[in-house]
Order: C-alpha cells, then sequence, then structure tokens
C-alpha cells in the first residue's frame, strides 16, 4: 500500500511540475526586429512597442517590445524573452524629448503622453497614441526582409 502511495505521489508531482512549466512558457515567440527612420534618417533613441490590435484578431495580452538603439534598429522581447507572438499589432513610439524630461510614454487616458526623462528626438505624438498611430505591422511565422521596418514622418 505505501509502495503505491509513493508512485502515485511521484506522479502527481511530476504532473503538477509539467503543467506549472507549460503555464510558464507562455505564447510562442517569433524573431522580430527592425529599424526605424524618419525623414532626416535613423532615430537613434526611444522604445517601441508593438500593441496587440483586436480589430484584426489579435487576442494577445502581451505588448513586445524594444529599445531603440543608436542606428534606428530595435529587437522585441515579450515578457523578458526574444521575439513576439503571431499577429497584427499597432505600434507605438516612445522618444526621448528635449525640453519635456526625457522618454515619453502613453498614459492609459487616450492621447496623453507622459514623460519619463532623457532627451532624443521630437515626433508627432500620432506615433505615441494607439488609438491615432498609423503604423501596423504583422508579425509572421517567416517575415520578408525589412517587415518590421518602421518609417515615421
Amino acid at each position: 500500500m505505501v509502495r503505491i502511495l509513493s508512485r502515485f505521489c511521484i506522479v502527481v508531482l511530476a504532473a503538477s511540475i509539467g503543467i506549472v512549466a507549460g503555464c510558464s512558457k507562455g505564447e510562442t515567440l517569433y524573431p522580430a526586429s527592425g529599424k526605424v527612420t524618419t525623414k532626416t534618417g535613423p532615430m537613434t533613441a526611444g522604445q517601441v512597442t508593438f500593441m496587440p490590435d483586436e480589430s484584426k484578431g489579435n487576442k494577445s495580452k502581451n505588448s513586445p517590445s524594444g529599445k531603440i538603439n543608436s542606428d534606428g534598429g530595435y529587437t522585441l522581447t515579450t515578457d523578458g524573452r526574444s521575439g513576439a507572438p503571431l499577429g497584427w499589432y499597432k505600434v507605438t513610439l516612445a522618444t526621448d524629448t528635449p525640453g519635456m524630461g526625457g522618454p515619453m510614454t502613453v498614459d492609459p487616458t487616450p492621447g496623453k503622453v507622459t514623460p519619463l526623462g532623457g532627451q532624443g528626438p521630437q515626433i508627432d505624438p500620432k506615433y505615441k497614441d494607439p488609438t491615432k498611430t498609423p503604423l501596423r505591422v504583422e508579425v509572421v511565422t517567416a517575415p520578408a526582409a525589412g517587415a518590421y521596418d518602421l518609417k515615421i514622418e
């Protein structure tokens, strides 16, 4: 009887560990990187955030993001892991804005932005607001070269 209970406990424990490990992995992520450019060249600071576009069927709860480096390049991460889930996204940009005290982020109030600190390029505020940004990107399993490049006015 003790042997049966011991084996049962081991099986339950192993199944529990498997369930927890499966839950911690989350959605499958796919590599996603690109370059942000303006009329005058690459954007050299800030952050890109991909917000799931429910109007195009993306029900993900994750918003992948990536820091823009000095050559305009970015690589998305989701919850600390490289990549992004498949689907359509509205893309917002947070920038370092001179005179405003730094990077900007979208406040939960539509159209309102909040300074985070630093300096950098100014862009049209529509790119900071998920309800106004014209940037839309679909993360796919095999993207064409430049599929995640972003051109802003």
